[in-house]
């Protein structure tokens, strides 16, 4: 199938002009149902509120089972579709119809990439045998919770992803320029957690500090200790970043208070780094506390992990980029949060970065947009590369065979 960019970006722009929040992609789900149904494309039952999940069967004609194994392989594709709360001020002739939501982080175009390649795939079924899921994830932007999780958690929740041996997802990026893909082996994003510390001194008159233990020099003493963790014990090879975000105490001029508190974010690249930034930050919670006779609270949230790709699947990945005319490149550098972690914490695979341009208008920000032609290449390398991996795996079973 030869890709339609005037339609595709005729879809786009659909999308782009109905931006919905996390959880509540209503009509976009439905209109991502309504283009795969009416070219044949299965929806599986998966009990998801919003976001969904398709699925393309191979047809290939001289497969015999038995000469190639008798599993039938399974992958999946990602696109996420949620909005955000931002007022657009980009000036499009299709800006958004929903007054305080944008696709400001390029979601509308992450789906498109994922729907170009479901339809190319369909009517290349019969050239590959297997299973294609494509993933239309709600919910990546959420601020999760225990109640309310990020969207990857909540898709591989309903089972429906058991079975996928390897994932590929796709994301764009103003770091590169259309024609450009980043891929890379290891760690393309960061850790995301949070700690907040809550110490508990002994407030008084400021007059008379000796009455109290004020919880403002411990708190004082944690904020220069606290960034400075990132440079010990770890690799300095290894990007992370301790940011303090959020500091309280006190309500007036004359009296020492009897609590402060204190947050940030953590973000480490490597599962190591991860653990020992805990343990060190616990650890000198407790030791200024105990030096300076207070108590500290001090709690952990663990956000998504790091997306770490397989090497083994990052040179497949380059190999379909340049089938589509793409060049590949190093992806760019972000501690930024993406949970397409969870999926690679269920099977490897690969997370891509696709060159949009507008550099100049930062991503999350009210005058972003993706340049429309990198589509129709982010979604031919997005399906090229699903027939080359379930060819691999396939192969593989080939060699199995073989060494018995």
């Amino acid at each position: 199938m030869t890709l339609n960019s005037s339609q595709l970006q005729a879809w786009y722009r659909w999308f782009h002009q109905h931006p919905e929040p996390s959880y509540a992609e209503v009509e976009t789900t439905a209109k991502i149902c309504s283009i795969l149904q009416d070219h044949g494309v299965t929806i599986l039952d998966t009990g998801l509120a919003t976001g969904l999940v398709a699925q393309i069967q191979g047809t290939q004609p001289g497969v015999d089972s038995q000469t190639h194994g008798a599993r039938q392989h399974v992958i999946a594709l990602r696109g996420d579709i949620d909005a955000l709360p931002i007022q657009e001020q980009t000036g499009l002739p299709y800006a958004s119809l929903n007054p305080g939501y944008l696709h400001g982080c390029g979601h509308d175009f992450n789906l498109m990439v994922a729907l170009a390649a479901a339809l190319e795939l369909q009517e290349k079924r019969d050239q590959f045998t297997g299973t294609v899921k494509i993933i239309f994830q709600p919910a990546e932007e959420v601020a999760a919770t225990k109640e309310t999780p990020t969207g990857a958690v909540t898709v591989l929740r309903t089972g429906v992803l058991d079975d996928v041996e390897a994932f590929f997802g796709t994301h764009d990026s103003n770091a590169l320029e259309p024609g450009r893909i980043g891929i890379s082996a290891g760690p393309v994003s960061g850790a995301v957690d949070k700690f907040s510390i809550t110490i508990t001194g002994q407030g008084s008159h400021a007059a008379h500090p000796d009455a109290g233990r004020s919880p403002i020099r411990p708190l004082i003493a944690l904020a220069q200790g606290l960034e400075s963790l990132a440079s010990l014990d770890l690799d300095p090879t290894h990007p992370r970043v301790v940011s303090i975000t959020h500091v309280e105490a006190g309500s007036t001029w004359n009296v020492i208070p009897d609590k402060a508190f204190i947050e940030g974010t953590v973000r480490t690249a490597y599962p190591e780094d991860r653990r020992i930034l805990h343990d060190r930050i616990r650890s000198l919670t407790s030791g200024v506390a105990d030096a300076w006779s207070v108590t500290a609270d001090f709690h952990w949230d663990y956000g998504s992990p790091a997306v770490v790709n397989d090497a083994n699947w990052a040179q497949v990945a380059e190999q379909a980029a340049r089938e589509a005319s793409l060049e590949p490149q190093s992806s760019p550098v972000t501690l930024g949060g993406e949970d397409f972690s969870y999926y690679l914490d269920h099977a490897p695979g690969v997370f891509l970065h696709i060159g949009v341009g507008n550099a100049d208008r930062p991503m999350h920000g009210p005058t972003f947009y993706p340049r429309l032609d990198a589509l129709v290449p982010a979604g031919r390398t997005l399906s090229t590369l699903a027939l080359l991996a379930l060819r691999k795996l396939r192969n593989q079973d080939d060699a199995a065979l073989e060494s018995r």
